[in-house]
Protein backbone atom coordinates (compact mmCIF):
# COMPACT_ATOMS: atom_id res chain seq x y z
CA UNK A 1 0.00 0.00 0.00
CA UNK A 2 1.42 3.39 -1.26
CA UNK A 3 2.27 6.12 1.71
CA UNK A 4 -0.66 8.35 0.01
CA UNK A 5 -3.35 5.69 0.91
CA UNK A 6 -2.05 4.97 3.70
CA UNK A 7 -2.67 8.15 5.24
CA UNK A 8 -6.21 8.58 3.04
CA UNK A 9 -7.38 5.41 5.19
CA UNK A 10 -6.16 6.92 7.98
CA UNK A 11 -7.80 10.21 7.56
CA UNK A 12 -11.30 8.56 6.94
CA UNK A 13 -10.65 6.47 10.15
CA UNK A 14 -10.23 10.18 11.72
CA UNK A 15 -13.52 11.50 10.74
CA UNK A 16 -15.53 8.47 10.89
CA UNK A 17 -14.50 8.13 14.46
CA UNK A 18 -14.85 11.87 15.14
CA UNK A 19 -18.84 11.36 14.01
CA UNK A 20 -21.00 11.73 17.36
CA UNK A 21 -22.52 7.83 18.96
CA UNK A 22 -26.06 7.65 18.03
CA UNK A 23 -28.17 6.67 21.09
CA UNK A 24 -30.52 3.47 20.70
CA UNK A 25 -34.11 4.12 19.02
CA UNK A 26 -36.47 5.00 21.53
CA UNK A 27 -39.04 2.28 22.27
CA UNK A 28 -42.33 2.68 21.05
CA UNK A 29 -44.83 4.67 24.15
CA UNK A 30 -46.27 1.76 25.57
CA UNK A 31 -49.28 1.64 28.59
CA UNK A 32 -50.49 -1.30 30.58
CA UNK A 33 -51.89 -0.88 33.70
CA UNK A 34 -53.38 -3.30 35.45
CA UNK A 35 -57.61 -2.47 35.80
CA UNK A 36 -57.03 -2.49 39.70
CA UNK A 37 -54.39 -0.18 39.43
CA UNK A 38 -56.34 1.91 36.57
CA UNK A 39 -57.73 4.48 38.99
CA UNK A 40 -55.11 5.41 41.35
CA UNK A 41 -53.00 6.87 37.94
CA UNK A 42 -56.35 8.53 36.79
CA UNK A 43 -56.58 10.04 39.91
CA UNK A 44 -52.79 10.74 40.58
CA UNK A 45 -53.11 12.40 36.48
CA UNK A 46 -56.20 14.74 37.64
CA UNK A 47 -54.31 15.93 41.09
CA UNK A 48 -51.50 16.91 38.41
CA UNK A 49 -53.58 18.70 36.51
CA UNK A 50 -54.93 21.08 39.46
CA UNK A 51 -50.90 21.88 39.90
CA UNK A 52 -50.89 22.74 36.69
CA UNK A 53 -48.96 19.63 35.11
CA UNK A 54 -49.98 17.35 32.63
CA UNK A 55 -48.77 13.94 32.38
CA UNK A 56 -48.56 11.18 29.86
CA UNK A 57 -51.10 9.09 29.21
CA UNK A 58 -49.86 7.29 27.09
CA UNK A 59 -46.65 5.77 28.41
CA UNK A 60 -46.38 3.86 31.62
CA UNK A 61 -46.36 -0.51 32.35
CA UNK A 62 -47.77 -1.37 35.65
CA UNK A 63 -47.08 -4.77 36.31
CA UNK A 64 -47.78 -6.86 40.03
CA UNK A 65 -44.18 -9.04 40.55
CA UNK A 66 -41.05 -8.80 43.06
CA UNK A 67 -39.56 -5.52 42.97
CA UNK A 68 -35.84 -5.81 42.75
CA UNK A 69 -35.04 -4.46 46.44
CA UNK A 70 -37.00 -7.46 48.59
CA UNK A 71 -38.24 -4.95 51.42
CA UNK A 72 -39.61 -2.67 49.09
CA UNK A 73 -43.52 -2.87 48.25
CA UNK A 74 -42.61 -1.08 44.78
CA UNK A 75 -40.30 -0.07 42.35
CA UNK A 76 -40.31 2.68 39.67
CA UNK A 77 -37.81 1.75 36.74
CA UNK A 78 -36.42 4.40 34.51
CA UNK A 79 -34.45 3.91 31.88
CA UNK A 80 -33.44 6.80 28.96
CA UNK A 81 -35.68 5.88 25.53
CA UNK A 82 -37.94 3.14 28.03
CA UNK A 83 -41.07 3.82 29.02
CA UNK A 84 -41.39 4.23 32.97
CA UNK A 85 -42.04 0.93 34.36
CA UNK A 86 -43.48 0.45 37.66
CA UNK A 87 -43.85 -3.18 39.79
CA UNK A 88 -45.96 -3.32 42.66
CA UNK A 89 -45.70 -6.59 44.94
CA UNK A 90 -48.77 -8.05 45.74
CA UNK A 91 -48.18 -9.22 48.97
CA UNK A 92 -50.88 -8.33 52.28
CA UNK A 93 -49.39 -5.15 53.69
CA UNK A 94 -48.21 -3.73 50.18
CA UNK A 95 -51.41 -3.95 48.20
CA UNK A 96 -53.51 -7.19 48.95
CA UNK A 97 -54.96 -5.96 51.89
CA UNK A 98 -53.70 -2.50 51.85
CA UNK A 99 -56.31 -0.07 52.41
CA UNK A 100 -57.56 2.59 49.56
CA UNK A 101 -55.58 4.84 50.71
CA UNK A 102 -52.64 3.38 51.82
CA UNK A 103 -52.75 2.03 48.02
CA UNK A 104 -53.45 5.47 46.10
CA UNK A 105 -50.32 6.85 48.20
CA UNK A 106 -48.03 3.69 47.13
CA UNK A 107 -49.11 4.53 43.64
CA UNK A 108 -48.84 8.32 43.70
CA UNK A 109 -45.21 7.77 45.36
CA UNK A 110 -43.84 5.47 42.71
CA UNK A 111 -45.55 8.04 40.14
CA UNK A 112 -43.28 10.45 41.95
CA UNK A 113 -39.90 8.78 40.76
CA UNK A 114 -41.45 7.89 36.93
CA UNK A 115 -43.43 11.09 36.68
CA UNK A 116 -42.06 13.45 39.05
CA UNK A 117 -38.22 12.43 38.84
CA UNK A 118 -38.73 12.79 42.25
CA UNK A 119 -36.31 10.91 44.74
CA UNK A 120 -36.78 9.43 48.15
CA UNK A 121 -36.92 12.20 51.08
CA UNK A 122 -36.61 10.79 54.45
CA UNK A 123 -37.01 13.71 56.91
CA UNK A 124 -39.51 13.93 59.82
CA UNK A 125 -41.14 16.59 61.08
CA UNK A 126 -40.87 17.02 65.51
CA UNK A 127 -44.04 15.13 65.73
CA UNK A 128 -42.55 12.44 64.48
CA UNK A 129 -44.34 12.50 61.09
CA UNK A 130 -42.62 12.24 57.54
CA UNK A 131 -42.28 15.52 55.99
CA UNK A 132 -42.84 13.72 52.19
CA UNK A 133 -44.93 11.13 50.96
CA UNK A 134 -41.17 10.56 48.85
CA UNK A 135 -40.14 8.87 52.36
CA UNK A 136 -38.84 5.51 51.79
CA UNK A 137 -40.94 3.50 53.76
CA UNK A 138 -44.26 4.60 55.03
CA UNK A 139 -47.00 4.52 52.77
CA UNK A 140 -49.64 5.15 55.67
CA UNK A 141 -49.33 8.78 56.09
CA UNK A 142 -52.36 10.16 55.08
CA UNK A 143 -54.39 6.29 56.20
CA UNK A 144 -56.19 5.45 58.87
CA UNK A 145 -54.69 3.28 60.88
CA UNK A 146 -55.13 -0.56 61.01
CA UNK A 147 -53.93 -1.20 64.65
CA UNK A 148 -54.65 2.38 66.74
CA UNK A 149 -52.60 0.93 69.73
CA UNK A 150 -49.54 3.53 70.54
CA UNK A 151 -50.61 5.62 67.29
CA UNK A 152 -50.95 9.09 68.93
CA UNK A 153 -53.17 10.02 65.49
CA UNK A 154 -55.22 7.17 63.89
CA UNK A 155 -56.65 9.16 61.19
CA UNK A 156 -54.54 11.12 58.87
CA UNK A 157 -56.70 11.69 56.13
CA UNK A 158 -56.71 15.48 57.04
CA UNK A 159 -52.96 15.76 56.26
CA UNK A 160 -53.38 14.06 52.42
CA UNK A 161 -53.88 17.68 51.26
CA UNK A 162 -50.22 18.60 52.93
CA UNK A 163 -48.52 15.44 51.09
CA UNK A 164 -49.95 16.51 47.53
CA UNK A 165 -49.01 19.64 48.26
CA UNK A 166 -45.57 18.81 49.18
CA UNK A 167 -45.42 16.08 46.16
CA UNK A 168 -45.96 18.03 43.45
CA UNK A 169 -43.97 21.62 45.44
CA UNK A 170 -41.32 20.08 47.39
CA UNK A 171 -40.99 23.87 48.92
CA UNK A 172 -44.07 23.45 50.49
CA UNK A 173 -44.31 24.83 54.03
CA UNK A 174 -44.59 22.48 57.15
CA UNK A 175 -48.32 21.69 58.16
CA UNK A 176 -49.50 22.92 61.85
CA UNK A 177 -50.40 19.21 62.70
CA UNK A 178 -46.29 18.77 62.39
CA UNK A 179 -44.98 20.16 65.34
Amino acid sequence: MSRSNALAILALLGVLSCQPRREPAPEPKQYSVPAEVEPYVKAFREVAQTYGQTLPSDNLIITFGQPNRADACAQCTLAAGQTPRITIKMEDLCWKNASAAEREALVFHELGHCWLKRDHRDDRFPNGAYASLMNSDDITVYAVCRYPIGEPVCDKRPRRAYYLDELFNPATPAPTWAR
